[in-house]
């Protein structure tokens, strides 16, 4: 592509022309004929990288003002933004060929999003979806994602495949880092879903405090020619300011308020961990996920879906067969007992997930759980009380100890149980399991809680392949 073509996006002149073969914002990865462009991370200025760039034979350079003298390329004032809209015309501009739907929140975007492509896959809509467990186009996996929300140009290639390949509709989680660093910069979303706000994601590199993460969530729906946002959150009023004039606006809650309102979840008696919601006008639908959070995701995936005039018929199909990998998952086993997989990693989290198993009266609930090392230890104290409350026995293990030892974050969350519960420490995870399954009997729940979709274990810098799906298979084959 030329590079005035590839300027134009941005509105620069181009003085100096040249052949631009490929974008990249790494000078690692710079080949010759790239166009670099240079942003500002969270340690370094991508400026300083531009002479190493250039020795590696990029054409041209995009950086914050002022652009080296005789260097092909632009002064942007908003690198990242001028990125975004870079990527968008080196790619074609894929999306104006797809309707793109977002889904943001602090919890429960990678569930909804799998509810609204299993939705539109059964309205016989050929769908693709971008989010934390990676890319897919309908139940194939296409690859993994670095970042919940991909970075723009890797963002606007899969989209790319996504359009070649014939998707029409495309569900994307949206973080709240996205939009603060400009990655979905220039896409308009066919709709936007607002699923909730809780403190999260605060501190370090990511947000200052609060109210920036608010903001930066409530920025998507500029984005939206239609928004659905969660009527019973106190943050939706905020979200909602943002929606452009005359754009349609849906709510959806289980309060008096809501345009689409659940009148109950409860456990399905006729499927093992499933629910059923009753929407107001609606017959029930029933959701192979236990607990009130993730009928909750299921209504606000059915509220999204009726705003796109989606079919109620496939709004039933698509939720009755949703599985999310490490959400809720459970795990066949020849056993007369369930074994449940789920990503958990913090007490409010913890408390969902459990509270749901115990709606479901197992005999007990068997408990493996550790916490990432390096994270706030009030993580710790925070799942150690809520295991305590919901579950009968707990073995404690590795989850992803970085640079700290397996056994001193065992021992904080230990001290934390008390004798509250019975519990033992095993570190080694798989042993952990095994342990858990061992002690199994007829009508239990063996909770694996803390790694979910994630297949390794991260220790002093290396992740170390690791699958409870496949430690559980691993047993059951030993016991053959």
């Amino acid at each position: 592509m030329k590079l005035s073509q590839l300027l134009s996006a941005i509105g620069a002149d181009c003085p100096q022309e040249a052949e631009i073969t490929a974008l990249t914002c790494d000078s690692r990865e710079v080949v010759p004929g790239a166009l670099f462009a240079a942003l500002e991370g969270a340690r370094t200025d991508g400026r300083a990288h531009i002479p190493d760039a250039l020795s590696h034979g990029a054409a041209a350079v995009v950086c914050r003002p002022p652009l080296p003298e005789n260097v092909p390329g632009a002064a942007a004032e908003r690198p990242r933004a001028a990125l975004a809209l870079l990527a968008a015309e080196f790619y074609g501009r894929p999306a104006d060929a797809l309707t793109l739907i977002a889904v943001t929140g602090t919890k429960g975007k990678t569930t909804t999003a799998h509810m609204l492509r299993d939705i539109l896959t059964a309205a016989e809509h050929k769908t693709g979806m971008i989010g934390t467990l990676g890319t897919y186009i309908g139940a194939e996996k296409l690859s993994d994602t670095l970042n919940t929300t991909p970075e723009p140009i890797a963002l606007h290639r899969t989209l790319r495949q996504m359009a070649d390949a014939g998707c029409t509709h495309v569900v994307m989680e949206v973080s709240s880092q996205a939009m603060k660093l400009e990655r979905v910069h220039g896409l308009t979303f066919a709709a936007g879903l607002f699923l909730n706000l809780s403190p999260d994601h605060i501190g370090g590199a990511e947000h200052a405090d609060f109210d920036e993460y608010r903001a930066c969530k409530a920025a998507l729906f500029r984005q939206c020619k239609a928004a659905v946002g969660n009527a019973d959150d106190p943050s939706w009023p905020v979200m909602a300011d943002q929606v452009p004039a005359g754009a349609p606006v849906t709510t959806f809650g289980f309060g008096k308020k809501a345009d689409i309102r659940a009148l109950s979840s409860a456990p399905d008696p006729d499927r093992p961990l499933s629910s059923l919601l009753t929407v107001e006008g609606s017959a029930p639908y029933s959701v192979p996920l236990p607990g009130a959070f993730n009928a909750a995701d299921a209504l606000a995936a059915a509220a999204l879906s009726r705003a796109l005039s989606v079919p109620n018929h496939a709004v039933r199909a698509g939720l009755a067969r949703v599985s999310v990998p490490g959400r809720a998952q459970i795990i066949p086993v020849p056993a007369p007992f369930t074994v449940v997989i789920d990503y958990a990693h913090n007490g409010v989290s913890f408390d969902a997930i459990l509270s749901a198993l115990r709606e479901h009266h197992p005999r007990r609930i068997l408990l493996v759980f550790g916490a990432g090392g390096d994270r706030p230890k009030i993580r710790r104290r925070d799942m150690a009380r809520s295991a305590a409350r919901w579950a009968d026995y707990a073995i404690l293990t590795a989850d992803n100890p970085r640079s700290e030892l397996a056994e001193d974050i065992c021992a904080d969350i230990a001290a934390a149980l008390g004798d509250a519960i019975p519990w033992e420490i095993i570190p080694d995870r798989q042993a952990a399991i095994f342990r858990a399954l061992s002690l199994a009997g007829e009508g239990d729940v063996v909770a694996l809680l803390g790694k979910g979709h994630e297949e390794y274990i991260e220790e002093k810098g290396i992740r170390r392949p690791f699958s409870e799906r496949r430690a559980v298979e691993a047993y059951f084959s030993v016991q053959r």
